[in-house]
């Protein structure tokens, strides 16, 4: 007999509050309303600004325990619901991060009584009557090209993903008009393309979000005290308060290297490579 797959392992469980049958899936006003009215999530202020955000292109920084995975899930099933035939990918950095993304998709879907099949043969997803599909996709470029016409990227905990995985999925939202693109995480290293994305202020297609512990209501400040003696300030600052901060085995820091380098003088070789 062959092991389960992570679709059969999957919670029938709801994760979300509503519990009465009959939800209507209809999509009228804001994704936040929708996610509040069909499935009972009451958002924060701020995940509700996050949701219904009309811009494509998201960058979402944010503390631990904010929901991020039940934010990618709300996104998802909505735009599913409301784009007939499209296709959503979610990439995250671990098996068990795409098993709890489909987990709350279906929960979801349960709660909506939208039917739902396994997307296909070694895909991880699901597939709805609308004909729209939600892929979760491992954190390898080498496994996961051959998609197309996604119009809905999210990548979860981005800042723990390969550069080379960034640049393998965004072509794949090429021929799709008004794709959208989501990067959602906390803080990693001063490097990658989550950190360049976030930093560079001269990319200005972005709708960015700023979100530390102190600004989310479910996590206390007694917590927050306690954590910050047990990890640190540099750790402390990076996993709660949504800043790169320096890795332990990174001799130079960002700052540093950013603070060297200067518009002010003329290089003295007229900026030609050194070995031209």
């Amino acid at each position: 007999m062959a092991p389960p797959s992570i679709l059969d392992l999957l919670s029938p469980n709801s994760i979300f509050p509503a519990q009465k049958a009959g939800i209507s899936t209809a999509i009228a006003g804001p994704p936040s309303q929708w996610a509040s009215a069909a499935l009972g999530f009451i958002p924060d202020p701020d995940q509700a600004l996050i949701l219904d955000a009309p811009e494509p292109c998201v960058l979402l920084c944010c503390t631990r325990q904010f929901g991020k995975s039940t934010l990618t899930a709300l996104k998802a099933v909505h735009h599913a619901l409301i784009n007939p035939d499209s296709q959503i990918v979610v990439a995250a950095p671990s098996e068990r991060q795409s098993a709890e993304f489909l987990r709350k998709a279906a929960s979801a879907f349960d709660l909506l009584q939208v039917p739902r099949r396994p997307a296909g043969a070694g895909l991880l997803g699901w597939v709805i009557p609308n004909g729209s599909r939600l892929i979760a996709l491992p954190a390898s470029a080498r496994t996961v090209r051959g998609f197309s016409a996604v119009g809905l990227l999210i990548f979860e905990e981005a800042a723990f993903m390969d550069d080379d995985l960034y640049h393998a999925l965004t072509p794949m939202q090429a021929t799709v008009e008004g794709s959208a693109l989501w990067l959602i995480s906390t803080p990693g290293a001063q490097s990658g393309f989550f950190h360049d994305e976030w930093s560079d202020s001269k990319r200005t297609h972005w709708r960015r979000f700023r979100i530390p512990a102190d600004q989310c209501p479910r996590i206390s400040p007694q917590f927050l005290e306690m954590e910050r003696i047990r990890k640190g300030e540099a750790v402390f600052r990076r996993e709660y308060m949504c800043e790169f901060t320096a890795y332990g085995h990174q001799v130079i820091s960002r700052e540093l290297l950013d603070a060297a380098y200067s518009d002010l003088f003329e290089p003295w070789n007229g900026g030609r490579p050194l070995w031209s």
